[in-house]
């Protein structure tokens, strides 16, 4: 009973803090401002599949697909209820009071992920403090206003336990509504579609890309057929067209005849690496997708890969690499105080990296910035593959996936070997 107590008096702390903070921190507008609240004001309004056309300026674009919005809707309705709507500070603070509810889940889910693992409640509530406390998150939600990344996640972490449970056309379902949340949650498709793959399973891999693209085109489908071009713009080609900015190492390039190759293709580009990687461990350790271990440190890899090669690099893009890393490193049975909490921290600093390199991307200590961003990445990344391949793979017999693979696919597999 006192545990519960406390655990409910330290959230509602959070959500306090979270509430509060806009009204002292908040003096500039931010993404949230730009183009979040005005889809959102367009959905609450009696306008929810013109969310595209509703930006603030012609200029930035809500490029994240339309689920990202449903943390905004009960603000914006409460907002307009109230008469805030035009407060920078009182949106504000309504958006951090519902989102810091969402990152609380994110909290649970990431501490049920770490138990099942490690079966620990020290490591559990180890893997909560350093949730809730992300300078990435915080930077993210409260500086940039993208509330939307911590609803993503918890979509990423929930189609990663159905995997390991075999649940494979919900874990498509998961994965195609974080897409729907945030377009770059398709970085977090890669290890959960070639796990499978490397232990010989073509049918999950196959239901889950089914279910992920069915998904994802039932949820668009709707702002397609409303506002085609705007919606296709937004989504599919306005990125592309942006320049190289800065916080990654791409600066350095940013004078040079090929520099148009990277604008169209730096998200491609990255996928590219992502799957590599992914593909390389893999085939070297087969089973590591079987495992609550290997398949967070799949994820970790391949959420590196998209700030590691991005042309421009903000604070939040790190968001999604600390959570993962954080959940690899608690995941791990034995010491807690090992090298690998290097890899969190690593991603920490970058966050800090990032920022200072954005102050003036484009002078000499702006691209030294970027250039110090990318070879952090690059160690992270470095870091967990010699972690993961360097380390023996025990197939959890708990998990109905781990059952599967001890009597009937591994058996088969070390017979073609």
């Amino acid at each position: 009973m006192t545990n519960r107590v406390v655990v409910a008096g330290l959230g509602a702390a959070f959500v306090a803090v979270s509430t509060v903070a806009p009204l002292v921190l908040k003096t500039t507008p931010s993404d949230l401002d730009l183009f979040f609240w005005p889809s959102a004001e367009a959905a609450v309004t009696g306008h929810p599949l013109l969310i595209y056309s509703a930006q603030a300026h012609g200029i930035s674009y809500n490029d994240n697909g339309p689920l990202g919005l449903i943390p905004l809707l009960p603000a914006a309705a409460l907002a307009n209820a109230l008469g805030w709507a035009g407060s920078l500070v009182g949106r504000a603070a309504l958006t951090g009071a519902i989102t810091s509810m969402v990152v609380l889940l994110l909290a649970f889910q990431a501490a049920r992920y770490t138990g099942s693992a490690v079966g620990d409640s020290r490591r559990q509530r180890a893997v909560v403090a350093a949730v809730v406390l992300a300078p990435a998150l915080w930077i993210a939600i409260l500086d940039y206003g993208h509330v939307e990344q911590p609803l993503e996640l918890c979509l990423i972490l929930l189609a990663a336990t159905w995997a390991l449970r075999e649940r494979n056309a919900l874990t498509g379902l998961a994965l195609g509504a974080a897409v729907l949340i945030r377009t770059i949650a398709g970085f977090a498709a890669i290890p959960l579609v070639l796990a499978p793959l490397a232990a010989r399973r073509i049918r999950p891999s196959a239901a889950c890309v089914a279910t992920t693209i069915i998904t994802i085109g039932v949820g668009l489908a709707p702002f397609l057929l409303a506002d085609e071009s705007t919606t296709v713009h937004a989504l599919f080609t306005y990125r592309g067209g942006l320049p190289i900015g800065g916080g990654s190492f791409w600066v350095i390039a940013k004078d040079a005849s090929w520099a148009g190759l990277i604008g169209e293709g730096d998200v491609y580009l990255g996928a590219a690496v992502a799957t590599a990687l992914v593909a390389i461990t893999l085939l070297r350790k087969p089973m590591l997708g079987t495992t609550h271990l290997g398949l967070m440190g799949l994820l970790t890899i391949a959420s590196c890969c998209f700030p590691l090669l991005a042309k421009s690099v903000f604070p939040y893009y790190l968001a999604e690499p600390y959570v993962f890393a954080s959940i690899w490193w608690l995941a791990r049975p034995g010491r807690a105080i090992s090298w690998r909490a290097l890899v969190p921290l690593l991603l920490t600093v970058d966050v800090f990296i990032v920022k200072a390199a954005l102050q003036a991307p484009f002078s000499t200590w702006g691209a030294l910035g970027g250039v110090a961003s990318s070879a952090v990445l690059a160690g992270a990344v470095t870091l967990v593959m010699f972690d993961l391949l360097r380390s023996p793979v025990a197939v959890d017999a708990s998990q109905p996936l781990g059952r599967r693979l001890l009597h009937h696919e591994l058996p088969a597999i070390q017979k073609a070997k």
